[in-house]
C-alpha cells in the first residue's frame, strides 16, 4: 500500500481521513512501526465521539504498511514509574478499546506487515479483521510480565476460546498468518488493499442489529465499565520490570 503520509508530529498521532476504502482511522506513528504514545491512545478513544451520525464501515489501518507495534514503550516506561501513572495509561487503553468495540456501525481492522501487543488488542476490539498479504502477530504479554485487560480477554475468548487465548497470553508467541486466519483471528485475507477495496464494493453493511455481541461492562456507565475492564490489567502491571 502507498503510505498514508508523514506523522504530524515526532509523537505520532491518530486520525480520520477519506481513503479508497472509506472512512478510516489511521494510526500514524511510522517511525515506531505506529507504536501508540499516551496522547495517541487518549486521541483513540475520542474517535468515537466524532462518528455518531456516520454509518457504513470504519476501516482501521496503520501508515506506511504496517498495523501497529501496540503500545510505545516510552509510554510503557512512564507507565510504571507510579500507580497513577500505570492507571492513567491503562485507562487510556481500555477506554479507547472499549470505544472502538462499543461504536453503532462495524469497524475493521486492515491488517498489514503484523501486530504486536497493544495493536493485538486494537485488531482484537474490532468487528472484522482482514489480513493484507502476510501479517504476522506477536502475543508479548506474559514475556513482560503483563495481564490483559478484562475486555480484551473476553474479547479473545470469544475469538479463539479460552484455551487458545491462555496459551496466547502465556510468554511470547508469534502467530502467522494461516495459523491467525484458522485460530479466528482473521476473517479474510487479500492481497492488496486495492483487492479488499473490490471486495468490501460487493460487501453488504450491516446495521447495529447486525455486529457481534457487545461487551457488557456492567452498571455503571461507560466510566465504570472502563474501570472494571481495566482492573486485571492494574492488577498484575509490573513497575518492576525493564521494558
Amino acid at each position: 500500500m502507498t503510505p498514508v503520509g508523514p506523522a504530524s508530529a515526532d509523537q505520532g498521532t491518530v486520525r480520520l481521513e477519506q481513503t479508497v476504502l472509506g472512512d478510516t482511522l489511521v494510526l500514524d506513528n511510522p517511525r515506531r512501526r505506529n507504536a501508540l504514545t499516551l496522547d495517541m491512545w487518549r486521541r483513540l478513544g475520542t474517535i468515537p465521539t466524532e462518528l455518531t451520525t456516520s454509518t457504513g464501515p470504519l476501516y482501521v489501518m496503520g501508515a506506511a504498511g504496517y498495523f501497529s507495534s501496540g503500545a510505545d514503550l516510552d509510554a510503557l516506561a512512564h507507565a510504571r514509574t507510579t500507580p497513577e501513572h500505570a492507571e492513567e495509561f491503562v485507562h487510556a487503553v481500555v477506554a479507547s478499546l472499549l470505544g472502538l468495540h462499543l461504536l453503532a456501525r462495524e469497524v475493521v481492522a486492515v491488517v498489514e506487515g503484523g501486530a504486536a501487543g497493544g495493536g493485538v488488542e486494537i485488531m482484537a476490539a474490532c468487528d472484522r479483521r482482514v489480513a493484507v498479504g502476510s501479517p504476522s502477530l506477536v502475543f508479548p504479554f506474559g514475556h513482560h510480565g503483563m495481564a490483559l485487560d478484562g475486555f480484551t480477554r473476553w474479547r479473545l475468548e470469544r475469538l479463539v476460546g479460552p484455551g487458545q487465548t491462555a496459551r496466547l497470553v502465556d510468554g511470547r508467541h508469534v502467530v502467522d498468518t494461516e495459523e491467525a486466519t484458522s485460530l479466528g483471528l482473521f476473517d479474510q485475507r487479500v492481497d492488496s488493499v486495492a483487492d479488499l477495496v473490490e471486495a468490501e464494493r460487493s460487501r453488504p453493511s450491516p446495521g447495529p442489529a447486525g455486529l457481534p455481541e457487545r461487551y457488557d461492562g456492567g452498571p455503571g456507565g461507560p466510566d465504570a465499565a472502563v474501570r472494571a475492564a481495566a482492573a486485571p490489567m492494574l492488577r498484575a502491571f509490573p513497575p518492576h520490570l525493564p521494558v
